[in-house]
């Protein structure tokens, strides 16, 4: 081998070790999960809860897969990606879960990659707060019953000793219907204020003020404030976590809004397992949401689409948190009742032995305002076994008696069985 093989090829492994530093300092973390579920069902056609009478019954499948990637630099320095995969069984060419096609059609080859978190999380060297810069989740202190949602903006939180506080702002909406003039006008902002305090290792009591403020008619209203109560105890077997929220504001120039929130969750060590208690109450209006429904309680954007309370342990009267692509509950993703507000206590049981696990529960729900209120009573269960650590298989069954709010329309009680396949990594 001549010098100036040698000279070169040694250069080349030099510039090679020098560019893979920073890769090899680099720590990379893959996590992601899939899940498959099939329906019998009645009213529930993949896309939406339909309620009907002599409906028949029919089966659909679907999955759903997510992906994550976080790119860390050290502790304290992390961009963290999430993207979604959904498909269901068969395909549809039309409008599915907001796409122009859905992979699971004849032949497949569809484009349906979807991102779900693009964000920078840093802790600052300077303040020690932890920020969080770009598309991310965001959970409200009310058990999801204002917003739950996937948003852009930033978050920063910070401990002080027993206390903790978070400061956010996130862009629910930048409308540039009217052209690339309107860029930062037409927008609905939502700004949070959360604090919490441990009393003691059993005592947490939590605070928080959200402020809404729309310039693009997407939320129905032009300004929200929203100030809030929570609290975490653990009172001897049992875990409570009660809530109380206050909204007031304006829906336009001359209507003003208000709206109230009442609610508690519980889980209490019984036996083998634990028994779930929940209840909640959310103000309505007889104006069904029209303009003049200033008294009923409003999720953070209309029609409540980001919204759930998955202690209700529901598939049918209260949004599914087991569902993964559409919501087949018989009020679809409005918790509000449009407007008309909520009312509901839910109970059940759920125990694990060994590797067998299964939970039965039992809902009441009603509409607040309305000449005819009630929604229905629930009662489901599930069966499930876990095949390997990251791998469970489970059924369940879920029937609802429908209350006299559906007696005009003669519709059919609605019923589901579900069968599901989850996988982590």
């Amino acid at each position: 081998m001549n010098i100036k093989k040698t000279v070169a090829i040694a250069a080349a492994a030099g510039a090679l070790a020098a560019i893979s530093v920073p890769a090899m300092a680099l720590e990379n973390e893959f996590h992601g999960m899939y899940k498959f579920m099939g329906y019998q069902s009645n009213f529930f056609n993949g896309a939406s809860a339909t309620l009907g009478k002599d409906a028949g019954s029919g089966f659909m499948a679907e999955q759903r897969a997510r992906l994550q990637y976080t790119a860390k630099a050290n502790a304290d320095l992390k961009l963290v990606t999430h993207f979604e995969l959904d498909t269901r069984f068969g395909g549809k060419n039309e409008t599915y879960l907001g796409a122009g096609n859905d992979s699971g059609n004849l032949d497949a080859d569809q484009l349906t990659l979807e991102t779900k978190n693009i964000y920078l999380d840093v802790n600052c060297p300077l303040t020690g707060a932890n920020v969080k810069v770009g598309m991310q989740p965001i959970a409200d202190s009310y058990q999801s019953l204002f917003i739950l949602a996937d948003m852009t903006g930033a978050l920063a939180s910070k401990s002080f000793g027993p206390a903790t506080a978070a400061v956010g702002w996130f862009r629910l909406n930048d409308d540039t219907a009217t052209g690339v003039a309107a860029v930062g006008k037409q927008t609905t902002d939502l700004i949070i204020l959360d604090g919490k305090y441990a009393l003691n290792k059993d005592m947490k009591v939590g605070a928080s003020y959200y402020n809404v403020q729309d310039d693009s008619a997407v939320t129905g209203y032009e300004l929200m404030h929203m100030i809030g109560v929570n609290a975490d105890l653990n009172v001897g077997p049992a875990n409570i976590k009660p809530f109380a929220a206050f909204q007031f504001g304006d829906i336009n120039s001359k209507d003003t809004m208000s709206g109230m929130l009442l609610g508690a969750t519980s889980k209490t060590k019984v036996g083998p397992g634990a028994v779930n208690l929940s209840a909640v109450y959310m103000s309505g209006d007889e104006t069904n949401g029209a303009a003049g429904g200033e008294k009923s309680f409003r999720a953070a954007v209309k029609g409540g689409g980001t919204t759930y309370f998955n202690a209700a342990n529901m598939w049918l009267l209260v949004r599914s948190g087991q569902a993964i692509n559409s919501s087949h509950s018989i009020l679809g993703n409005d918790l509000t009742a449009k407007g008309l507000g909520l009312m509901g206590v839910f109970g059940g049981y759920e125990a694990t032995m060994g590797k067998l696990f299964y939970n039965a529960n039992i809902g009441y729900a009603q509409t607040d305002k309305g000449t005819d209120k009630g929604i229905g009573t629930e009662l489901n269960a599930q069966v499930g076994y876990k095949v390997y650590d990251n791998l469970t298989a489970s059924g369940a069954v879920a029937y609802a008696i429908l209350g006299d709010k559906f007696d005009a329309s003669k519709a059919d009680d609605p019923y589901a069985v579900n069968l599901q396949l989850s996988y982590t990594f």
